[in-house]
């Protein structure tokens, strides 16, 4: 959704292409920004996907493509805190980065310099988790997380049969 500020297409993947060169990044013919690459918070390395339309979408989509999301020994993959759980595809989820209600992240900051660092916090915290069964950051409860994929789990759900 375009608002006042919000950075151009191109401004994100050229943020993208400077600060993180090992994703690669491209604009959809529908405009859709799609970015795949590593990252090392801790003790593994991880590829994720990123995908943002800024007509459609309110927030950027991570999802965890290798090693996949695990659930803890006895536990359901529905119990991965702070994730945007996806029941019909659970490999498919995506990372709960922020409070949606909170203003952290909006069109007007880079992806570049909020999304991803974010996302390698949470992979830090994910494997805590595992190793600790507590989901040691802050944050906020499932109910945000909820909010946030009702209102925008169409949108999601049809830009992941594109790019995905």
């Amino acid at each position: 959704m375009k608002t006042d500020g919000a950075r151009s297409p191109d401004a994100q993947l050229k943020a993208m292409a400077t600060q993180w060169p090992d994703f690669l990044g491209k604009r959809l013919g529908d405009g859709t920004l799609v970015w795949r690459g590593p990252l090392r918070p801790k003790a593994r390395l991880y590829e994720v996907f990123l995908f943002w339309k800024p007509s459609a979408m309110t927030l950027p989509y991570v999802m965890v493509i290798d090693p996949p999301l695990e659930p803890r020994p006895g536990g359901t993959f529905a119990e991965i805190p702070h994730l945007i759980y996806d029941a019909s595809n659970p490999s498919s989820s995506g990372l709960c980065l922020f409070d949606p209600q909170g203003g952290e992240w909006s069109a007007a900051r880079l992806i570049a310099e909020t999304t991803i660092p974010w996302t390698a916090e949470w992979l830090a915290y994910y494997e805590l988790w595992h190793l600790t069964g507590q989901w040691l950051a802050p944050g906020v409860g499932y109910e945000s997380v909820a909010r946030m994929h009702a209102a925008d789990e169409e949108i999601i759900r049809m830009v992941k049969a594109d790019v995905h």
